[in-house]
């Protein structure tokens, strides 16, 4: 054989040794979730739904649901359109009351493509929304992702709340803090993530 022919197999079989190295630890750091990047937040005045519409196995059914925002738009979402898996988020469900829910949206244009409907917070609920703590950042610290796979856009600086512990940065709040360990307060007037606070 000639040293052309054998060098092509060894590169082959160093593939292929890679692959199946590969493979099995993979599995251990693959993100499971899907991300969605949140470009639309906003507090609802008003909800009206079909009359059999509901959010089922992550996409809404039974026909359209019409949110009234308190920025004076509103959106007609279809049915069929893609839904948050809300985890230990409270998902809203007071349609009757003004601005009981806040609306988080990834939107194409001004169709909405996946939205979460949350409850409003009980304290400021028309200025702030607590969301779950960040577990990295990307876009050069322009955006934050949630432990649920939520995208959201951060504040210059976002200000780190953790008692008398201190962090330089919010990479070292992030690493210090991950997952379940802290929480994240999002301006619903900026739509963006201005504080984080440890548990």
């Amino acid at each position: 054989m000639s040293r052309r022919i054998l060098a092509g197999l060894f590169a082959v079989f160093l593939a292929v040794i890679f692959i199946l190295a590969t493979r099995g630890s993979s599995s251990e750091i693959s993100v499971t979730q899907t991300l969605h990047k949140i470009d639309l937040v906003a507090s609802v005045n008003s909800i009206n739904v079909d009359s059999a519409w509901s959010q089922e196995s992550g996409s809404t059914r039974g026909g359209a649901i019409r949110l009234s925002l308190d920025d004076l738009r509103v959106l007609t979402v279809p049915d069929g359109t893609l839904t948050a898996e809300y985890g230990s988020i409270p998902v809203c469900t007071d349609f009757a009351k003004p601005n009981a829910c806040v609306l988080l949206a990834d939107m194409l244009g001004d169709a909405v493509v996946w939205f979460a409907l949350v409850s409003a917070d009980a304290i400021a609920g028309r200025e702030f929304l607590t969301l779950p703590g960040l577990v990295d950042m990307q876009a050069n610290g322009d955006e934050g992702i949630l432990r649920n796979g939520w995208v959201v856009k951060l504040a210059t600086p976002v200000k780190r709340e953790c008692g008398d512990t201190s962090t330089s940065s919010l990479r070292d709040f992030i690493t210090r803090f991950p997952d379940q360990l802290s929480k994240s307060i999002m301006n619903l007037t900026a739509d963006n993530v201005v504080s984080v606070k440890c548990k």
